[in-house]
């Protein structure tokens, strides 16, 4: 694998506290779920077929690897890498799936709703001093028109300080919400990237 494993687990661990999915305590498994994974040998084969009872990985180029199939708290997650750039695609079927809705992300006040949970969650292990929306906007992914948010993160106690990518969410069957993300580096990030990733998901 390409992918940088502290940059996975801090982009973890920011995402997973972010939405309150995460609390104090955990870290150190985490780390050990992910070092565990890191040590398996998976094809891209299996790892495709691991994920499918969330997502079909199946067309996705070869320029995407999938990093990693984490379930934590009863969170599930599916990380991806473009190779060459190090963006991470990352999918989270929420054990709570009203934590954050297609209606939200399209919301005028998803700064207030993004906003109350940085409040929320603040003190607890990965602190966001700041997470501004730049702008809406939508891409074509899993047969439907997702809609997400471009957003610009700053992180005070993590030696990834500025981050920037989009947050949106898609609907699964039987109610479920998928939210989908794709991050990197400020001035890193790239849309295109993104955006060729997701519309090979099914």
């Amino acid at each position: 694998m390409k992918g940088c494993l502290s940059f996975i687990i801090k982009t973890v661990i920011a995402v997973l506290v972010f939405f309150g999915l995460l609390h104090l305590g955990v870290i150190d498994f985490i780390k050990d779920k992910i070092q565990e994974y890191k040590t398996e040998t998976s094809s891209q084969e299996k790892m495709i077929d691991k994920t499918k009872d969330v997502v079909d990985l199946s067309e996705i180029e070869e320029e995407y690897t999938i990093d990693k199939n984490l379930k934590i708290l009863k969170n599930r997650m599916i990380i991806a890498e473009h190779n060459a750039s190090g963006q991470k695609m990352i999918m989270i079927e929420p054990k709570d799936g009203d934590i954050l809705t297609k209606d939200d992300i399209k919301s005028d006040d998803i700064q207030t709703k993004l906003d109350s949970i940085v409040n929320k969650y603040k003190y607890k292990v990965v602190k966001f001093d700041k997470i501004e929306v730049v702008k809406h906007g939508s891409l074509e992914g899993l047969g439907q028109t997702i809609p997400y948010v471009k957003v610009v993160a700053q992180i005070s106690n993590l030696p990834i300080k500025d981050m920037e990518g989009i947050l949106g969410v898609a609907e699964l069957e039987e109610g479920k919400n998928l939210i989908i993300l794709s991050v990197n580096e400020k001035d890193k990030y790239s849309q295109i990237v993104a955006d060729a990733f997701y519309k090979k998901v099914k």
